[in-house]
């Protein structure tokens, strides 16, 4: 009977839980070697496969009314999240390019171009594709803070041209 209950927000909670601790991170998959990063992918994607099999079976067992109701959620959750993916994506951009691109350059560059191409399958920015082109920007190169281009020194003056000069003999 436990089978035919909608889960609750505790239940996903704990769910979510489960699937974080289970992760793992860029630095520990480099670590893993071919075989194991394989083995890695080839786990993630059998995970979303059970996970969309869940999905669905759920939906099938959902009345006509929950049914409206989870697809009004999930049409909702989709709007918010497009609606605030392109705020994300410039706080990104500010951040990554802070002391590797002018200010004035970057802004310029954020008027002209469709932030949603930085906006990955899952709805989050795509950093790799923002750092890449930060680089194009010209980041990447350290900033310069010395003032600007100068001129060479004058030739050094020995201490008879100076009293010549003042006596204006020469």
């Amino acid at each position: 009977m436990a089978d035919d209950t909608e889960p609750t927000p505790d239940d996903h909670t704990a769910t979510c839980a489960d699937q974080s601790t289970n992760t793992t991170t860029g630095d520990q998959a480099d670590d893993l070697g071919d075989a194991g990063r394989r083995a890695l992918a080839e786990e993630r994607r059998a995970r979303k496969a059970a996970e969309r099999e869940l999905a669905n079976l759920r939906k099938a067992a959902m009345s006509d009314q929950e049914r409206a109701v989870a697809e009004a959620r999930t049409a909702g959750a989709t709007e918010a999240a497009r609606a605030a993916a392109p705020r994300l994506v410039r706080a990104e951009f500010r951040a990554a390019a802070a002391g590797q691109v002018d200010r004035q350059t970057l802004d310029a560059y954020l008027e002209d171009v469709d932030l949603t191409k930085f906006i990955g399958d899952d709805g989050e920015p795509d950093l790799k594709a923002i750092a890449k082109r930060i680089e194009r920007l010209g980041g990447g190169r350290p900033a310069d803070f010395d003032g600007g281009a100068r001129s060479t020194a004058a030739a050094p003056t020995d201490m008879n041209s100076l009293i010549r000069r003042a006596a204006g003999v020469s």
